[in-house]
């Protein structure tokens, strides 16, 4: 849909779409998107966890075939081989000519500095509006540093560390168990919440127990956590997807809670942690725009960020972090700084 609405608003003819980004272990060969987890690669319909996601399963790795599912435009593809052959351009300006959407393939730097290449010399030829994941970004920036247009080397100084640290989290994924885990046993404060609380009929109760819990931690000095879920077993998606709309308000019910914190302790860094749940808790936050303040090399796809907006959240640094993304050590990092 998104495409859709964009390709309207920009008046673009075809849309190319990047999905592939070698930075996140992320990669598309031939039109299909492969991932990592733990070490090993996985078509993306039989990944331990995104086959399994609670919100977005993926049982379809053609990710043509995935899009034709969701929207009538017609789709092609770039692929591999195309972006190895002498006649690329001539290739991609056909593909775009006869397509409303046009899959690149990325599944090395090599390739993802090809397709950034195209994507710069197609962009004033209607082809302005790209649909995609941080690949897009990378891509363009690839040639963007070769070209001379940036200098390829950005300088971040460590924030250092913060004194306490609140995290929410409404993440099921096995990842994410282990950083909470592993932040629970180097010193921070765990509060589990039950997610159909925060969702059902007198849910203001259980949310005003969650920020008292985590205010109370707070209040003595700690770096408190506060989660609906410790991992894929402590799931309750089938439940709370019998209510209409619940994932929303869980995702809303977090941000609230972490707003409370924010301005109740005064807090100056948090973390909001899982895909899903960062979308809607943010919302409760009113940021209306984020800035990096510090890449996390081991962890890409999740820095610390600096906050834009009214009141107590201007200059809070926040990172939201993906259910999948960061090393076991991720929270701890965030809360060091360095």
């Amino acid at each position: 849909r998104a495409t859709e609405i964009g390709r309207r608003i920009f008046e673009a003819a075809s849309v190319p779409l990047v999905v592939g980004a070698p930075q996140l272990k992320r990669y598309t060969a031939f039109g299909n998107l492969f991932a990592a987890f733990r070490g090993a690669y996985f078509r993306i319909d039989r990944h331990p966890v995104m086959s399994r996601h609670p919100v977005t399963p993926m049982d379809e790795a053609d990710l043509l075939v995935h899009l034709s599912r969701q929207t009538s435009l017609s789709s092609g593809l770039v692929d591999l081989a195309t972006l190895q052959a002498d006649d690329l351009a001539q290739t991609v300006d056909q593909v775009l000519q006869d397509k409303d959407i046009v899959l690149f393939d990325v599944d090395s730097h090599q390739t993802q500095k090809r397709v950034g290449e195209q994507l710069w010399r197609i962009h004033g030829k209607g082809h302005g509006f790209v649909v995609g994941s941080s690949g897009a970004e990378y891509a363009l920036l690839a040639e963007w540093a070769a070209k001379g247009i940036v200098s390829g080397h950005a300088a971040f100084a460590p924030p250092g560390p913060v004194d306490r640290l609140a995290v929410v989290s409404g993440s099921v994924s096995p990842t994410t168990e282990k950083q909470i885990r592993h932040a629970l046993a180097h010193g921070f404060d765990g509060v589990e919440m039950d997610a159909m609380r925060l969702v059902c009929e007198g849910a203001g109760e259980a949310t005003e127990q969650a920020v008292a819990a985590g205010l109370a931690s707070l209040a003595k000095g700690r770096s408190v956590i506060l989660y609906s879920a410790l991992g894929p077993q402590a799931d309750r998606g089938a439940e709370i997807d019998r209510i209409e709309g619940a994932r929303n308000t869980l995702g809303r019910a977090l941000g609230t809670i972490l707003r409370r914190l924010i301005a109740e302790q005064k807090l100056k860094r948090a973390v909001i942690a899982g895909g899903d749940t960062s979308s809607h808790a943010l919302g409760q936050l009113a940021i209306d725009a984020l800035t990096v303040r510090m890449p996390l090399p081991q962890s890409p796809g999740s820095p610390l960020c600096v906050a834009h907006g009214g009141g107590a959240i201007d200059g809070l640094e926040i990172a939201l972090k993906g259910g999948q993304v960061g090393t076991d050590a991720y929270f701890e990092t965030i809360r060091l700084g360095s």
